[in-house]
């Protein structure tokens, strides 16, 4: 072997040592190619004749590797395990082989992955492999394919990589889709989903169903005089006193703070003053906090009828709402069934909230308002969310909560977004350089209209700096075209502004929104902080505070409220937040002086 030769081999190593350092800095899906190609070309190196002299080093470059390497060696009983896949495998040495060398026969999980990898051909896609470990613990393994060809020699191998954290955290955010995380009942996407399938059944059946909703008369009271945390303990509490009087046929939801739903199928309508008097009789009970004396609890109740009262889950909800909301009116500890004639639905018919919502953009009825985002660890303000509200003049102050659907119906969402954006920019061209403003679009304005460049219309408009605005993207909504709203945020990001996803763990299909598009931020939904105390809750906020450190994401938690949810928060590894502890909405002639918030 001559010096040249040697010298040579070593100045490729070095690259191949540079190159994996270059890949820890890059997005996942790239680092995970760029293992490959390496796994392969230190293969390559460490089978080569001549260059004996550097399997130390290659070893010590696939030492430093976190995914497992499982590759095939020449002799087909062996394979070459790198540390992290002799731990994954739970392989120990074997004194009479090679360092990192193992005999297949010996482990039944090393025999599957090498069959796998033999049986592959070039471009297979391998099935994740998930386990329970000796420890009882379940385990995710992602496999991709090591195929290829290295100046003639064939390399064939496995990429073990460890998913456990991931699919627990994707497992637990389905969960919380559709599962209350506070009370652990069904949330009101899987109450609709299983009141279509009753109003199908009954169809064919002539059975009888019914919404059914209950609202705790004194949660209003306990909550402002002794604050949320007993005021969720009475949600609880209220929640498993109503549950254990529903069938195991029946389906019960948590569709509002304070309010519940139950789906019912009976024989015949006659059955329903029964079912509601076992309901009532389930929330009279006594409810002893900590931190206050008894309280005697009880509910109101509002029935609609299928059929009788509406044809939809959404309308039968929206009707049992209203004659809750009269059986409170009543006093409470009661019931009452949607009565046409008493329960008049306040709310405009689209055709009106869509007129009122043109002649509130022309008569300057919307407003933006500003909410501070702080850093936890200094608590110093770093930017605002802009936040809309619309003065009505009869309605008084109207969330978007109640007319942005209407208005992405319509088309009237792109007249809005307009004002909020144009608005945001405007304001905040006024603050320190160094405070962003987040302002919300909706999917469907990034879909159907030209975003980036009402974006730059916005800054160039305020001279603003790209870097000072970030957009946020609600997640409450299917996305019907994840390749058009990737192109887009791709667009956005090139200008210079930052994107977040908004309302992170409400929507559908949360991470495999964070893992398929770019963001620079995720927004932690209030509900989940409010529900912080669980530890379901807090495991599956810290798994994902981990993921989204491991990708380079931000991590924004809504909705905070007390000192103990921000120091929380804050151990877990959150780094900023916002909610009323930091500060409530305010008019921009509203923000504290520049000099306050330095302080």
């Amino acid at each position: 072997m001559t010096t040249d030769s040697v010298e040579r081999g070593k100045d490729r190593m070095s690259s191949i040592a540079q190159s994996l350092m270059t890949f820890s800095a890059l997005p996942l899906a790239i680092a995970a190619t760029g293992v490959l190609a390496v796994a392969a070309i230190l293969l390559f190196i460490y089978n080569s004749r001549t260059l004996l002299g550097l399997k130390r080093d290659a070893r010590v470059v696939l030492a430093g590797l976190s995914d497992g390497i499982v590759l095939l060696s020449e002799k087909p009983d062996r394979a070459y395990c790198n540390p992290a896949a002799e731990t994954m495998l739970g392989l120990d040495p074997e004194p009479d082989m090679p360092p990192g060398y193992h005999r297949v026969a010996r482990s039944r999980l090393l025999g599957e992955v090498c069959a796998a990898a033999a049986a592959s051909r070039r471009g297979d896609t391998l099935p994740a492999m998930e386990l329970v470990d000796a420890s009882g613990r379940f385990r995710s393994w992602r496999q991709s394919l090591i195929h290829a060809q290295v100046a003639g020699t064939s390399v064939i191998g496995i990429v073990l990589q460890d998913r456990t954290e991931v699919h627990t955290l994707s497992h637990l955010l389905e969960e919380s889709r559709r599962r209350d995380p506070l009370t652990g009942l069904a949330t009101p996407e899987l109450l609709h989903d299983r009141t279509g399938q009753a109003l199908e059944t009954a169809a064919r059946t002539m059975m009888a169903v019914a919404m059914v909703v209950i609202e705790v008369d004194q949660f209003e009271e306990i909550f402002e005089e002794r604050g949320w945390a007993p005021a969720s303990e009475l949600l609880i509490e209220a929640a498993m006193h109503v549950s254990s009087s529903v069938r195991a046929m029946d389906l019960m939801a948590r569709v509002g703070q304070n309010r519940f739903a139950v789906i019912v199928s009976l024989g015949d309508s006659a059955s329903l003053p029964g079912a509601a008097e076992r309901f009532l009789n389930a929330m009279r009970f006594a409810f002893q906090s900590p931190s206050g004396l008894p309280v005697t609890i009880t509910g109101s109740i509002g029935i609609a009828r299928a059929g009788m009262d509406g044809s939809t889950s959404l309308r039968l909800l929206e009707r049992a709402t209203q004659a809750c909301a009269r059986a409170r009116a009543d006093g409470g500890d009661r019931c009452r069934f949607y009565d046409p004639a008493s329960d008049i639905d306040p709310t405009p018919s689209d055709q009106g909230l869509i007129a009122e919502i043109r002649g509130g953009l022309e008569q300057g009825r919307f407003a933006m308002r500003y909410q501070p985002i702080v850093a936890l660890g200094s608590r110093q303000i770093v930017g605002y969310e802009a936040l809309m509200r619309w003065r009505h003049p009869v309605r008084g102050e109207v969330s978007p909560a109640e007319f942005i659907a209407v208005a992405e119906k319509s088309g009237m969402i792109h007249a809005l977004g307009d004002f909020a954006l144009i608005q945001s920019c405007l304001d905040a061209a006024t603050w320190p350089h160094a405070l962003q403003v987040s302002v919300n679009m909706s999917v469907v304005e990034l879909l159907e209209s030209d975003a980036p460049r009402r974006i730059m219309a916005a800054l160039a408009g305020a001279e603003m700096a790209p870097h000072r605005l970030r957009i946020e993207i609600t997640e409450t909504a299917r996305i019907p075209d994840l390749g058009r709203l990737r192109t887009a945020i791709d667009e956005i990001r090139t200008l210079g502004v930052t994107v977040a996803l908004d309302d992170f763990g409400t929507g559908h299909s949360s991470l495999t929104h964070l893992q398929s598009l770019s963001f620079d931020c995720l927004k932690i939904d209030h509900r989940f902080v409010q529900d912080l105390a669980t530890p379901r809750t807090a495991s599956m906020i810290r798994m994902l505070v981990t993921y989204a450190r491991q990708i380079g994401v931000m991590v924004v938690a809504e909705g905070v409220e007390t000192e103990a949810q921000a120091t929380q928060l804050a151990a877990m590894g959150c780094t900023h937040a916002q909610g009323w502890l930091f500060g409530r909405p305010m008019l921009a002639a509203e923000l504290p002086g520049w000099e306050a918030l330095a302080s």
